[in-house]
Order: C-alpha cells, then sequence, then structure tokens
C-alpha cells in the first residue's frame, strides 16, 4: 500500500523527513516510533500495530523509481509526489494507513506537507 505525499516547498522531502525525525525524538508525535533512519521506517506504538513498517522513499531514488515503474503511484504519478510512504502488508495495514494519513494531515504545517495521496489502483488496474 502507497501513500504519496506532496511538499510544495521542500523539493526532495529532506525537511520533512528531518522535522518528522526531530518531531518524533522530542516526543511531538508519540504515536510513532522510529525503526530505521535510512530509509526512514517507522512502526505505530500500539502493541497490535508494531509488525506493520511504513517506508519514507524520496523522489529520485532507486526505490522510488522501482515503484513509479511498478505503477504503484496510480494517478499521482502526475505530478511527481515528493516522498513515497509504503505501508507493509499485514492484517491492521488499513489501520496504519489510516493513523498515517491523520498524523501527515494534523502535523501537515510544521512538517510541510501540502497534499497526500492514496491510489487505489496502480497504473496497470490491478
Amino acid at each position: 500500500m502507497q501513500v504519496a505525499i506532496y511538499a510544495d516547498r521542500d523539493p526532495g522531502g529532506k525537511k520533512l523527513l528531518s522535522t518528522l525525525q526531530r518531531r518524533l525524538k522530542n516526543e511531538e508525535i508519540r504515536a510513532w516510533q522510529v525503526r530505521k533512519t535510512a530509509p526512514l521506517t517507522l512502526i505505530h506504538s500500539g502493541d497490535r500495530y508494531t509488525k506493520i513498517r511504513v517506508t519514507f522513499t524520496p523522489a529520485g531514488t532507486s526505490g522510488f523509481t522501482r515503484a513509479a515503474r511498478s505503477g504503484a503511484l496510480g494517478t499521482f504519478r502526475n505530478p511527481e509526489p515528493t516522498l513515497l510512504a509504503t505501508i507493509s502488508d499485514g492484517p491492521s495495514a488499513d489501520r496504519v494507513l489510516g493513523f498515517l494519513v491523520g498524523m501527515l494531515t494534523r502535523h501537515a504545517e510544521p512538517l510541510g506537507v501540502s497534499g497526500v495521496g492514496i491510489p487505489l489502483r496502480t497504473a496497470s488496474g490491478s
């Protein structure tokens, strides 16, 4: 499951990712924990959701290019998003999607998020 994240004033998403990491470290955002820093991978703090990972991939990286070529961006391939968040599969992935979108919208201004898109179908139609 993919989430396209737009940050109009932050090409490459570096400011968004560094601000997100800082706010997590300072516990301004408490519901998420950093699992890995490169690429930034988060897990939700709720016990039922710790197996579901959210990995942020900036535009221009090989991981982003692979996802774009596979059609994972769906209708959000143009304009190209700043970041792509990939939610791992699992029984609670849909709940984690809701938590992620909620976090991105609640903290949109400090993170510099200007939009969020959730492709429901890939470009290939599956």
